[in-house]
């Protein structure tokens, strides 16, 4: 940790402390508040690692010297599995120490022993400021793991507001620490210019003379076989209306927005950003451009911005395709008091008033997808056309595997790649819920360079053959080591 962060930290663990003796005195038998908020920190560190489906070595590093643990790659994969940070109830269910903080929040004994003036916002603060530390430290952190962070912050604030509605407020003291949640006087005068967009924009730079490249480009994707399929009969039917309005006949209505179920790594994404683009040189969308978001796009944390943030992501979506990533999350977590439904009456109310010029793409997994689109009525008249996406195969994996190594200059050996498609069939045989599918074979190139690099100064071996050039060796690191 940083210095800022460990002092944080301590601050919340001496709180802890003093809760312990409090209850020594008070109560025959009680947990540990202090190991309890180490155990909480640690489940939290924990969600955000999986967030990408990958643990890596730095991240396991980072939680064992902060937080006192012993963690191998193998077990915190399967304590993670076997917890319930892998359920989609995670993040309903604040973390246990939470309760106390909030408790003793009043006690005039802990705040006189406490430099910190609101033990409530100390708590939020010391998940925040580890979060971000963590996130800081890792060498390959993802967007995926920065939105989690986002989630389960509005999760603890939620919690917080609850029980200082039902318990009082106390008076407010000059704050000590760098932290200061918005009062609703504050967030009454928010302006719209004042909510950061937390999302990403990509493409609107073809033109209706490149459909053909756009076609060219479905087809060069690895698999998908029955998504592109899905595609080109979507293209040739609206190319079929097109050509009936030009004849003065009637055409029939088309759904635009579509819901996309898959696991990770399947290609959602990347045939999203094409969609808007071939619907573009159709005619159909004016810009062409895609508007990525999740959950943290589109939900705020205080009562009057979320609209207003679900209005802004549709204004620039407007004219190419808005993509909401994990979309069931609006549904998960609306039931526990936050604004995820106020997000979806927002987007339906979007959708219908800019029904010419915009299209939306919901993706996620299947089961929980379904969910989603039964929670408005809305939501079940406007996405009318699902397309599955397929997990890849290990014929899939493989050709993705070698996409990405002649992207960077790499080639694997013959017996490497022998040994690599034995393994990917084992891997894709034992897969899970959270199979990554391409997104791993990345997260596996990545491995595979750096356990290169360690053989390669090792055996002082520098040719530009043996530095492009891929061996078994370099591979094993991936499948025994409990990353894969």
């Amino acid at each position: 940790m940083d210095f800022e962060t460990q002092t944080i930290y301590s601050s919340a663990m001496e709180i802890a402390d003093k809760i312990d003796m409090h209850l020594m005195r008070t109560t025959e038998h009680h947990e540990s508040i202090k190991e309890m908020l180490r155990m909480d920190l640690r489940n939290f560190l924990i969600f955000l690692t999986i967030a990408d489906h990958v643990i890596a070595k730095d991240e396991i590093k980072y939680i064992n010297k902060s937080l006192g643990y012993n963690f191998d790659a193998s077990t915190m994969k399967d304590y993670a599995m076997k917890s319930a940070m892998v359920r989609d109830d995670f993040l309903n269910s604040p973390p246990s120490s939470m309760k106390y903080f909030l408790e003793y929040s009043k006690d005039e004994f802990i705040l006189h022993e406490s430099k910190y003036y609101d033990l409530k916002k100390l708590y939020l603060l010391v998940f925040q400021a580890i979060g971000e530390d963590f996130l800081s430290s890792c060498k390959h952190m993802d967007v995926a793991e920065v939105n989690q962070l986002t989630r389960y912050r509005f999760m603890l604030e939620s919690n917080i507001r609850s029980y200082s509605k039902s318990g009082g407020e106390r008076p407010s003291r000059p704050d000590s620490i760098p932290f200061k949640l918005r009062s609703k006087e504050d967030t009454a005068i928010k302006q719209e210019s004042d909510i950061p967009f937390i999302g990403t924009v990509s493409g609107g730079d073809k033109t209706r003379e490149d459909l053909d490249s756009l076609l060219a480009e479905l087809d060069g994707l690895i698999g998908l076989a029955s998504v592109k399929e899905e595609v080109k009969n979507l293209i040739n039917l609206l190319k079929v209306i097109e050509i009936r309005r030009s004849h003065g006949l009637k055409a029939p209505s088309v759904t635009k927005h579509f819901v996309f179920t898959g696991n990770p790594g399947t290609g959602k994404t990347t045939v999203a950003r094409l969609l808007s683009q071939i619907y573009c040189a159709l005619g159909i969308l004016s810009q062409g451009h895609m508007v990525e978001v999740d959950r943290s796009g589109l939900v705020a944390g205080y009562m009057g911005q979320t609209a207003i943030k679900v209005s802004e992501v549709i204004e620039r979506a407007k004219g190419g395709v808005l993509f909401i990533d994990e979309a069931y999350s609006l549904v998960s977590e609306g039931q526990n008091g936050d604004f995820g439904q106020e997000a979806i009456d927002t987007l339906v109310k979007g959708m219908e008033d800019n029904r010419d010029d915009l299209i939306v793409i919901v993706a996620g997994y299947p089961k929980e997808m379904e969910n989603f689109i039964n929670a408005n009525p809305g939501l079940k008249s406007r996405f009318q056309k699902t397309i599955h996406f397929p997990d890849y195969s290990a014929d899939d994996l493989y050709m993705v595997f070698l996409s990405f190594c002649k992207e960077n200059d790499y080639t694997l050996s013959s017996e490497a790649s022998v040994y690599l498609k034995e393994q990917l069939e084992i891997y894709v045989a034992n897969a899970t819920k959270y199979f990554g599918n391409a997104r791993d074979m990345r997260n596996f190139l990545d491995m595979a360079i750096s356990a290169q690099a360690n053989r390669l100064l090792s055996e002082n071996v520098t040719s530009p053959e043996a530095l492009m050039t891929l061996t078994p060796a370099d591979l094993k690191g991936i499948f025994t080591s409990g990353q894969a």
